[in-house]
């Protein structure tokens, strides 16, 4: 059988639609030759960054706000005398052996060697140093003396009852008066080294033949010191053997 040639399948749908009068439609000339326009950039945000959350704030102790040398004259004045009540607290527990007067006698008088030889010694101490052309100012003289009365003061409060607790029970006067005498030792010394290595510490700025010109000094006030603050003591406390 002889095969026919249909041209309605062969040919092309576009041959078709030409030979219908059918053209496709044309593409826009603006799709063409425009390019794709970028994406815009996102606009900046005006509200700020969140900030990182923050961790508990811790608030320095109570004594070491007490021991702090900042701050003014105030400041540093209302810590002193805080540090000459702590030092009347150690008293009253030598009082307590005696009661009665002796209670105010030793209040008083444990304090008052701290105030002798910071009103005595301190002034001389700073003079000597001025002398030398040591770099102290008379602020950092005060922070020092503060610091100094501060940590006395709250070294013989804490002793204060284990003190009383002792000159109380104790069998005799002689062992009262050792225990007291080893804990006025104790917060004296205290105190001391506060005061001097909080002046060293605002001499460090000098040059080496004035720290050690001062460091002379320092030691020869430490010496005074513990004479003075012993003296006073012995004379004022009777529990130590001063006057009764």
């Amino acid at each position: 059988m002889e095969a026919t040639y249909d041209p309605t399948l062969a040919a092309d749908p576009a041959d078709a639609g030409a030979a219908s009068g059918w053209r496709p439609a044309p593409e826009p000339a603006a799709a063409r030759d425009v390019a794709p326009a970028p994406p815009e950039p996102a606009a900046p945000s005006s509200s700020p960054p969140a900030a990182a959350p923050e961790g508990p704030r811790i608030r320095p102790s109570w004594a070491a706000e007490l021991l702090s040398i900042e701050g003014g004259a105030r400041a540093l004045g209302r810590r002193a005398l805080v540090g000459v009540g702590l030092a009347a607290l150690y008293g009253l527990a030598l009082g307590a052996r005696e009661g009665g007067a002796a209670l105010l006698t030793h209040a008083l008088g444990v304090p008052a060697a701290i105030v002798a030889v910071i009103g005595l010694g301190l002034p001389a101490l700073y003079i000597l140093l001025a002398l030398f052309d040591a770099p102290l100012s008379v602020e950092k003289a005060m922070a020092a003396a503060a610091r100094g009365v501060a940590s006395a003061g709250l070294a013989l409060a804490g002793l204060a009852p284990l003190a009383a607790l002792y000159v109380v029970t104790s069998g005799s006067a002689e062992g009262a008066g050792v225990a007291g005498a080893l804990g006025l030792g104790l917060g004296g010394a205290l105190g001391l080294r506060h005061l001097v290595s909080t002046l060293r510490a605002a001499l460090a700025q000098a040059d080496s033949a004035t720290r050690l010109l001062a460091t002379g000094a320092q030691i020869g006030f430490a010496l005074f010191a513990l004479v003075l603050a012993w003296r006073v003591w012995g004379a004022l406390l009777p529990v130590v053997g001063g006057a009764s």
